[in-house]
């Protein structure tokens, strides 16, 4: 009897630790945790986005990051189409799980128009220990 919960006992902590779960948060066109310089005239005012679900004993849905980065960028206008300088919260209350964006709105369209060099030097911004190049100073 005792070998046989010891197996059982063997095979649900092997179940547990072979399983998992993977869930899409969002995509990006841009990503970085460095403070970036880019090349624009058109800043706005800091925005704040978010993406909520209720919760009674289980989650009636789950919360979007995408969602809410969206909902940042519209609260923004129409002029804008990214953020930067943002936060991203994930918050958990009794009833409610929530995604929260805060950053400050950019027109990348409207954006000062780079030479090739200067192009390729943003590129490698990452490359070099975050250091801007001298150009966009």
């Amino acid at each position: 009897m005792n070998k046989r919960w010891t197996t059982l006992a063997i095979f649900m902590f092997g179940f547990i630790f072979l399983t998992g779960c993977t869930t899409r948060l969002t995509d990006f066109t841009a990503i970085s945790t460095k403070n970036v310089k880019l090349p624009t005239k058109h800043k706005g005012s800091r925005v704040a986005g978010e993406d909520c679900v209720v919760v009674f004993i289980i989650p009636f849905g789950q919360p979007n990051m995408k969602e809410a980065i969206d909902r940042a960028i519209q609260k923004a206008g129409p002029d804008y189409d990214a953020l930067v300088d943002g936060v991203l919260y994930f918050t958990q209350y009794p009833f409610q799980i929530c995604y929260k964006v805060e950053g400050t709105p950019i027109n990348t369209k409207e954006s000062v128009s780079m030479k090739e060099s200067d192009r390729q030097n943003l590129m490698l911004h990452s490359k070099r220990g975050g250091v801007i190049p001298d150009s966009f100073n």
